[in-house]
């Protein structure tokens, strides 16, 4: 039979590996989300369509046109602050380093900040522009990128990743886009 300080410390060392279930659970985004690794961005930033060429200094692509390749990040900030927390740390080394890759060298990428729909507009303006100078500046500190490669930008929750649960934790990210050399 065991006693209730054995089992109060099968609680106590699985406590920390259900709190962030608990928590996902508690705020209705039950869904797993592993944090991207430097490949995954790299990956997700380096262009994959047709071969461009450049003629005396404009660019040509023939055919079709398609986006930017970006990737949807989410990087964890104090509650109400641009200030990162121990996971958007972790989440920055990943970025800082697909960043420093080779295959992303020269390229000029933006840092778009992106906010749910709880708050009012320009609140949510104001946090999604400082988050999103904060990466930038992580960034350029930590990793050496280059000023000139990063743009920030807020977005507030003009664009919504799920305009049907605008209250949801999925609309808060950082989206990094590669808009070529």
């Amino acid at each position: 039979m065991m006693s209730i300080a054995g089992s109060n410390r099968r609680f106590l060392l699985l406590t920390p590996l259900l709190a962030p279930l608990a928590i996902a659970a508690l705020s209705g985004t039950a869904r797993a989300q592993a944090p991207a690794s430097a490949e995954d961005i790299v990956r997700k930033l380096t262009p994959s369509g047709p071969a461009t060429r450049s003629l005396r200094g404009v660019t040509v692509t023939p055919g079709e046109k398609t986006a930017p390749p970006s990737i949807d990040l989410y990087i964890n900030f104090e509650f109400d602050s641009a200030k990162l927390d121990s996971n958007g740390i972790l989440a920055l080394q990943a970025l800082g380093t697909a960043l420093k890759d080779p295959r992303l060298k020269g390229n000029l990428f933006q840092i778009a900040g992106h906010t749910d729909a709880v708050g009012d507009d320009a609140y949510n303006q104001r946090l999604s522009e400082a988050r999103a100078r904060t990466v930038r500046d992580y960034l350029i500190q930590q990793f050496g990128v280059p000023p000139e490669a990063l743009t920030a930008v807020g977005l507030g929750k003009s664009k919504l990743l799920d305009p049907s649960r605008p209250t949801d934790a999925v609309n808060r990210r950082v989206q990094v886009t590669n808009f070529g050399i």
